[in-house]
């Protein structure tokens, strides 16, 4: 954008020399120059109202979007934080590590909570949000589920289990995290 500004900046001034040149050098008529300077001035402003126009509409679908994408976010991160906590529980008593404190227990409920915020994303909010992130969440769930079904049906290690989980919702994260300052123009500062 910086750029932009710059390049506009210069061209302006480039422009107007140019303008003073033509003048100067009487190759150009009055009417001709102020004809040339309304058309100009008529194409900026066209280009800053279409600008105008995409900002509402990217800012709106921002609006719309913030509530589900700030609270997917969060309860992601905390199922993150429960599976690692889990995980160590897992290492603590398969190799006799040290158990993680207490304190760091997730709440009950945290996996219910994110699951049910990502249907909710997937069903009611899937015509409003970005499709490589609705494809991300839908990717994430199904992986999820085969894990799962991995541990309860075929005895898959818990270990491997929640390290595939974490490194799962961890890219979810980064997605869902990337589609967020997307959205709400904050890699437009």
């Amino acid at each position: 954008m910086f750029q932009f500004f710059i390049g506009c900046v210069v061209g302006l001034f480039a422009g107007f020399m140019l303008f003073v040149a033509l003048i100067a050098s009487e190759q150009l008529d009055i009417a001709i120059a102020t004809n040339t300077v309304i058309a100009i001035a008529t194409v900026v402003a066209t280009i800053i109202h279409f600008s105008s126009i995409k900002q509402q509409r990217k800012d709106r679908i921002w609006d719309i979007n913030k509530p589900i994408l700030l609270d997917l976010s969060h309860t992601l991160s905390l199922v993150i934080k429960a599976s690692e906590f889990f995980l160590q529980c897992e290492y603590a008593s398969n190799c006799l590590d040290d158990q993680p404190d207490d304190r760091d227990k997730p709440g009950a409920g945290v996996y219910k909570d994110f699951e049910e915020k990502q249907e909710y994303a997937l069903n009611v909010y899937k015509a409003l949000m970005d499709k490589e992130l609705i494809e991300a969440l839908a990717n994430a769930k199904r992986i999820s589920q085969n894990i799962d079904h991995g541990v309860t049906e075929h005895g898959i290690d818990l270990v491997t289990a929640y390290e595939q989980q974490i490194n799962v919702y961890r890219g979810l994260q980064e997605k869902l995290d990337y589609f967020i300052a997307e959205m709400s123009g904050v890699k437009d500062l």
